[in-house]
């Protein structure tokens, strides 16, 4: 009786402006902010989880200049942490990204801060959830380090 192995090949979680153009390369498309983007059709994505969007108070917070990144990061980490929508979404796209390539979404251009580099680090790592980490989100594809 011979032995084999399986071996999981993790696909790429990417992220991107909801105002980018499609790329075949993006997958699942997943719009994950609180409000919708006027002038988007529904075609351009194709899941919407505001589950995994800033609260209302952090996101004008941040965007006003009440509160610096790390502090909204951190706020925003205690949201995902305490709200069991967002677990539960984190974990599903955890799973489709071992199949599928996901492309998550939001209004930020590339090269600027956003929750979405967040979220793409957490899903790619839930265990993230439990410590403290630093999201790198200068180029939409570098990798956080722990």
């Amino acid at each position: 009786m011979g032995l084999f192995r399986v071996k999981w090949y993790r696909m790429t979680v990417r992220t991107k402006s909801i105002f980018a153009p499609i790329d075949e390369d993006d997958g699942y498309r997943i719009l994950i902010t609180r409000f919708y983007p006027r002038g988007v059709r529904k075609t351009h994505f194709d899941e919407w989880l505001t589950s995994l969007s800033p609260r209302p108070d952090l996101l004008f917070g941040y965007k006003n200049g009440e509160m610096n990144w790390d502090s909204f990061k951190d706020s925003f980490i205690k949201q995902l942490k305490g709200d069991l929508d967002s677990l539960e979404a984190i974990h599903t796209i955890n799973d489709l990204s071992k199949t599928s390539e996901v492309t998550l979404l939001c209004f930020e251009k590339s090269g600027n801060p956003c929750h979405r580099h967040i979220v793409r680090d957490i899903v790619e790592n839930p265990s993230l959830l439990e410590s403290t980490f630093e999201t790198e989100y200068a180029d939409d594809h570098k990798r956080i380090a722990v």
